[in-house]
């Protein structure tokens, strides 16, 4: 990627933070770059292309904390536990990164159209996890797809909590109440 497309992106996922997909215009990125507004026709089609990139390039970050779960010694319980820890070590060590992508509004569209770059891959991953469970007799059946989005907004709404200063405790703190929390909850899905 060159230096001209990342300092682009870094602008655009700063005003997408900021305030949302309605300040990121291609005029407000321009003005924060330094270039015109035309410049960035050069590396992006449009508002649209360059909310995707952001979107993409942070769900390939988020990809490479979560799918190092696969390498973990053990079986499907220790891969999904793993899971777990790998969604707490990006939030933390990502917290930029973990707001763009899970604390803006999703951007609306119609039925059929397609789905937000890798947000669907990642979502997937956490299905698969917990089908190889099930299947393993480690989770009760009760639908994958419903479970891990059980699982999902649990982590989500501890880690949420925490980054927005919500739970007002120190990180040592928090990742002691977020496993205690999310052994409670895996207890609680077992068969």
């Amino acid at each position: 990627m060159s230096e001209a497309r990342d300092r682009i992106l870094a602008a655009a996922r700063a005003l997408f933070l900021s305030g949302g997909a309605e300040a990121l215009t291609m005029r407000a990125v321009a003005e924060r770059v330094g270039v015109t507004a035309t410049a960035l026709y050069r590396h992006f089609e449009g508002k649209e292309a360059l909310l995707e990139a952001v979107m993409r390039e942070g769900h390939a970050l988020f990809g490479s904390y979560l799918y190092r779960s696969l390498e973990v010694r053990g079986g499907p319980w220790e891969r999904l536990q793993d899971s777990g820890e790998r969604y707490l070590e990006f939030a933390l060590q990502q917290p930029e990164a973990y707001r763009t992508l899970f604390m803006q509004p999703a951007q609306p569209c119609e039925p059929g159209e397609r789905e937000p770059p890798g947000g669907a891959a990642t979502f997937r991953f956490l299905v698969d996890r917990v089908r190889e469970c099930m299947d393993a007799g480690l989770l009760r059946e009760d639908g994958p797809d419903a479970v891990a989005l059980a699982i999902w907004a649990h982590v989500h709404g501890l880690v949420s909590l925490h980054l927005s200063g919500a739970l007002g405790v120190e990180e040592p703190a928090f990742r002691e109440a977020y496993r205690a929390s999310v052994r409670r909850l895996f207890a609680g899905l077992a068969p």
